[in-house]
């Protein structure tokens, strides 16, 4: 994956790359342009010399390509590959020919390859200015050059005659002077233009002088080098523009180019390897030049192009140049007869995984074309048969042919599913932006990996928040504004695959908390593991829930007095009615507006919790009286069902501190539910004492709760049953009630267990009375 810091990108591996392949084709050429003894020994000696500049010339603009790419490890290999020719060579020049200059430059290159391959592709931290490693390779060079002519002219082995020799001390220096330039724009950015153009000139200087001592390959290699050197300032922009533009290409488009550019260098590994491995009558300069263009046009193609505004005709341009490359390459290796035929079909394959399916016949015309050509001259002189034809060049013709049509249909395939593809991205991103909902997707390590613009507006981080910790720019705290523990965070809940259902919470933005709702499910089916958040804003909601409460505190506010006129008036009528069918109907009736108080109570109760309106009167309680008083209440209807009611005392049971009323109400709630929901079996209740509290434990038979249904049931209005199945008279307030009155005491309710078919355990915790016990207070 690339880092989308500063790159380091650096033009001296290019640089490097391209002068070990024009030595190299040079060398092949003309190898009495090596005029030391050294290389004039054997023509053989010299074509292995450049053999090896031409590989490692391959390798140098390799390790490049792999550095952009993230590849750390192969930049590395490749720069060593690259490197080593130039170490030897110039380690044997010195050795066999006392070539201290050629030898300098030899290691202060190869040093500078590998240098600039193990850096790090990105700068080190923010605000700091990686050095670049060219220029500062070249002060190197130019001081290394410089100090050998000023110092010792006879070591760079110049003959009498010729201008350098005449001119060698100004050239030096010139050239330390061109360190002191390199120098001060290494440290003054603003001016390394300028200083650079003008260090380039002792360069290209000492370059015409070489040339005119007929030092063919050194006046090359200083003339390229000064010529990168000035150019340097305006190329490496391009360089970086082109990673940049790689970091906002789409995911499978990089991965196509990855897979292209790797197959291009591995063709033109496969010429260098051509040409060094070669019989004498192969043609290795016309090779060597055909590596030098194709190493060029693959560096320029993928790293120095702009991908802005390039259309699909330039990329079957480019897959027309490749296929006149390998047809030349083919060409120069026996034609139709080449081991190298089967090359011609990597362009045509490579293009059939563009959007231009059709342009295949362009890279596959080119071979064919050639193929027809050479068969033709060689009827004309005789030199081959129209049996031979028929049985090489016709085959291979028709294999190009066949390899061209399955292109075609493969392509034809791929355009289809990007067709699909790219219609579902957009269904998708339609859906996305349209939600109300925000939507929040994360990797394995918390990072956001999308986040659709509903979720951006409730972010505490404008801007793209894509590769950032989601707890960075979305921090939450519960609902009361109380910090999340660690293990209890939605988000590393869902991490560790949990299910974690809608929550009320505070999303805290730059405008203060934000009340929001949050739910997280592991995200699954992607083959990574992440989590997938849902949000949304509930300030809405809050105030329809407030203007809800305050209309059913004010109508049962309203309906508890007629109600209670009317149970006073129908006891008063049941008491004096003798026994017939009208009293039955009046104790229906009456049963009824008890049922309507008891419900008309539970919502003032719950509307007095949340405003805060409840007055207790805590005071030290024996527990076991309310148990038993509770219990008496309840065990007539349990005999009525049939149900055992067991009440187990502890023994020596402290005392709690807690208003007795209100305990009493929470437990009629408690063995309320167990009565009504346990069809058959028992209801036992225990205690058992904790920390600092005493818990009173009721256990049923009854048909368990689902886990999924676990959070519902302390929720205002919360019920397993729904609808037309749930008991008449149950309003779902309940457990609500009786969770907010034991926490206004300084206790709880919990649900200790339950499972289908095994029951519910529910637990009323209270604190223990301080020791020497207290008077009674009164609390909110």
């Amino acid at each position: 994956m690339l880092n989308p810091a500063a790159p380091q990108v650096s033009l001296l591996p290019i640089a490097v790359g391209i002068v070990e392949l024009v030595i190299g084709c040079l060398a092949q050429a003309a190898p009495g342009a090596f005029d030391a003894p050294v290389y004039r020994e054997s023509v053989g000696r010299v074509s292995r010399y450049a053999t090896a500049l031409v590989a490692g010339g391959v390798f140098t603009l390799l390790s490049y390509a792999a550095k952009t790419r993230g590849a750390g490890r192969v930049s590395l290999a490749c720069g060593f590959l690259g490197a080593l020719p130039l170490i030897a060579i110039g380690a044997i020049a010195l050795i066999q020919a006392g070539l201290w200059a050629s030898a300098f430059v030899g290691l202060v290159l190869g040093a500078g390859v590998l240098v600039d391959a193990a850096r790090p592709s990105a700068s080190g931290g923010e605000g700091r200015r990686p050095l670049p490693t060219f220029p500062a390779v070249m002060a190197a060079l130019a001081a290394i050059v410089g100090a050998l002519a000023v110092l010792a002219p006879s070591s760079l082995r110049v003959p009498g005659v010729s201008v350098l020799a005449v001119h060698a001390m100004r050239l030096g220096a010139g050239l330390l002077a061109a360190t002191g330039l390199l120098l001060l724009g290494l440290l003054w950015p603003r001016v390394r233009p300028a200083v650079q153009a003008l260090a380039a000139l002792p360069f290209l200087a000492l370059a015409a002088g070489l040339v005119d001592a007929g030092r063919w390959p050194g006046g090359v290699t200083y003339a390229l080098l000064g010529a990168a050197l000035a150019a340097e300032p305006a190329l490496v922009p391009i360089l970086r523009r082109r990673w940049a533009q790689r970091l906002e290409e789409p995911r499978g488009t990089v991965e196509y180019e990855l897979a292209t550019e790797a197959t291009a260098w591995g063709v033109v590994l496969v010429l260098a390897l051509a040409a060094s491995v070669g019989t004498p009558g192969l043609r290795r300069f016309e090779l060597a030049v055909i590596v030098l263009l194709a190493s060029v046009f693959t560096v320029a193609w993928f790293h120095v192009r702009s991908v802005r505004g390039a259309g699909p005709q330039a990329t079957v341009a480019a897959a027309a140049i490749y296929s006149a490359l390998v047809t030349a390459a083919v060409t120069v290796t026996g034609g139709m007869t080449s081991p190298l035929f089967l090359l011609n079909a990597i362009p045509i394959i490579a293009l059939a995984w563009t959007r231009v399916p059709k342009s295949i016949f362009v890279p596959t015309a080119i071979p064919l074309a050639a193929l027809v050509a050479q068969g033709t001259r060689l009827l004309r002189l005789g030199e081959a048969t129209p049996a031979l034809l028929l049985s090489v060049a016709v085959p291979r013709a028709v294999g190009l042919l066949l390899v061209s049509g399955l292109s075609y249909m493969l392509a034809r395939r791929n355009l289809e599913e990007q067709s699909r593809v790219r219609q579902a991205r957009l269904e998708l991103q339609a859906v996305l932006t349209n939600m109300e909902e925000g939507l929040v997707t994360t990797d394995a390590g918390g990072r956001i990996t999308l986040c659709n613009p509903a979720a951006a507006a409730l972010l505490a981080s404008g801007g793209d928040v894509r590769g950032r910790a989601l707890t960075e720019v979305l921090p939450l705290r519960r609902a009361d504004g109380s910090i999340f523990p660690a293990d209890e965070h939605p988000l590393r809940r869902a991490l560790t695959g949990e299910r974690v259902p809608w929550t009320r919470l505070l999303v805290l933005g730059p405008q203060g908390p934000l009340p929001a709702a949050l739910a997280a499910t592991p995200l699954a089916g992607l083959g990574t593991p992440g989590a997938v958040l849902l949000l949304r804003d509930v300030r809405a909601e809050i105030e329809m829930e407030r203007i809800r409460d305050d209309f059913f505190f004010i109508a049962s506010h309203e309906l508890r007095t007629p109600l209670t006129v009317m149970q006073g008036n129908l006891e008063l009528a049941v008491e004096g009615m003798p026994a017939g069918t009208l009293r039955a109907t009046l104790e229906e009736t009456l049963k009824a507006v008890r049922r309507l108080i008891r419900m008309v109570n539970d919502f003032l109760d719950a509307a007095r919790l949340d405003h805060g309106a409840i007055s207790l009167r805590l005071e030290d309680v024996s527990l076991p009286d309310l148990v038993r008083q509770a219990a008496d209440a309840m065990r007539p209807d349990a005999e009525r069902k049939g149900l055992q009611l067991v009440y187990r005392p502890t023994p020596g049971l402290p005392a709690v501190r807690t208003d007795a009323e209100r305990t009493l109400q929470i437990l009629l709630n408690l063995l309320g539910n167990s009565v009504r929901y346990t069809a058959a079996g028992s209801i036992e209740i225990s205690h058992e004492v904790s920390e600092g509290g005493v818990e009173t434990l009721i256990r049923d038979t009854g048909p368990g709760i689902p886990k999924e249904h676990h959070d519902r049931l302390f929720t205002r209005f919360g019920q397993v049953d729904r609808g037309l199945t749930r008991p008449s008279g149950s309003t779902g307030l309940g457990l609500y009630i009786a969770r907010k009155l034991a926490e206004q005491m300084g206790g709880t309710v919990v649900l200790k267990h339950s499972a289908p078919g095994e029951g519910s355990t529910f637990a009323l915790v209270l604190p223990v009375a301080p020791p020497g016990g207290a008077g009674p207070s009164r609390g909110a």
